[in-house]
């Protein structure tokens, strides 16, 4: 039996697993701002280790990027689109859609890791859209 066998690539999966508590008018789109509170971790011969999380930054902050930009890996970008503040979603992310080889070493991800895995909480879009004030749409609040 051969335990160095390759296992197949996680398939790129986007699941919600917890959905905004209020209602949401206004959801993630690209060139948006984003608060976010993360887990990430990869998955290595039947392993999850977590290898970054938002909490690790040390800022008590939530981590901020800008949706579509290309500060995240494809993965995560493609995954946060059309997110409600206050939802969580777990995504799964294929070698593919992951760091390329130098940020592997930057993370000590092992060479033969079948995905990744991303729990996400959207905490606010812009900094101002949050689950608790989420009840106009961007043209109400354009036209305001």
């Amino acid at each position: 039996e051969n335990n160095n066998a390759v296992l197949p690539p996680t398939p790129y999966v986007i699941s919600t697993i917890q959905s905004a508590p209020g209602p949401c008018q206004m959801k993630s789109q690209k060139g948006d701002v984003l608060e976010l509170e993360y887990e990430a971790q990869y998955l290595a011969k039947g392993q999850k280790v977590v290898y970054d999380a938002s909490s690790f930054r040390g800022t008590g902050q939530p981590y901020q990027m800008v949706l579509g930009s290309g500060d995240m890996i494809p993965g995560v970008d493609q995954g946060l689109v059309n997110m409600c503040p206050g939802e969580v979603r777990r995504l799964q992310i294929p070698p593919s859609l992951a760091y390329g080889p130098r940020a592997r070493a930057l993370f000590r991800i092992p060479e033969e890791f079948q995905g990744l895995e991303w729990t996400v909480k959207l905490v606010s879009i812009d900094g101002t859209i949050k689950a608790d004030n989420n009840n106009l749409t961007r043209q109400e609040r354009a036209s305001s």
